[in-house]
């Protein structure tokens, strides 16, 4: 149920996305495929991230497939000015490295799909990137791996393992 994209949106502009569905197997499988089509569609229309999602949502609502939902990490890109405008609709906080330090992006937001547009808390945020940031995108599945014990590897130790390591290049964090 995870998916991820890079969306060319216009000579300027790029969209990151970064998706889970709450099941597992076929259903979900079908319910991302859903949704990606969707969040295409809609990302062609519209700037804005919160604008994009709050549409997905109301679409996946009409569709009416009520066990099933979505959290999204969705931004846009303005590559000229290194803007970044950005929704999270109840997934994972990114992790922004930079200048040799680790940040949880902040933003709220609800997953989609189960609650109707006036019930939906969606924010839009934004931030300048800098040139040697890193922006670190992940799902549950990542926290969720556990060792021989059983015990997961955590958020609290995910951010730490980041932080420690911030001022790695991509290639020596991977």
């Amino acid at each position: 149920g995870d998916f991820y994209d890079v969306i060319r949106l216009d000579d300027q502009h790029f969209g990151l996305l970064i998706a889970d569905v709450s099941d597992k197997g076929m259903p979900a499988a079908l319910y991302m495929a859903l949704t990606r089509s969707l969040l295409l569609a809609e990302a062609h229309r519209s700037l804005s991230p919160r604008v994009v999602l709050e549409n997905v949502n109301r679409l996946l609502m009409e569709l009416g497939q009520v066990d099933l939902f979505v959290s999204i990490f969705y931004a846009v890109i303005d590559c000229p000015t290194r803007r970044m405008v950005y929704t999270r609709a109840g997934h994972e906080r990114p992790i922004l490295l930079r200048s040799g330090s680790a940040q949880l992006l902040p933003g709220q937001g609800t997953v989609l799909g189960i609650l109707d547009l006036e019930d939906l808390l969606l924010e839009e945020k934004s931030i300048d990137l800098q040139e040697a940031d890193r922006l670190i995108l992940l799902t549950d599945g990542l926290l969720d791996v556990s060792n021989p014990q059983g015990a997961f590897f955590g958020r609290e130790r995910l951010f730490e393992l980041f932080s420690t390591f911030s001022a790695q290049s991509p290639q020596e964090l991977c």
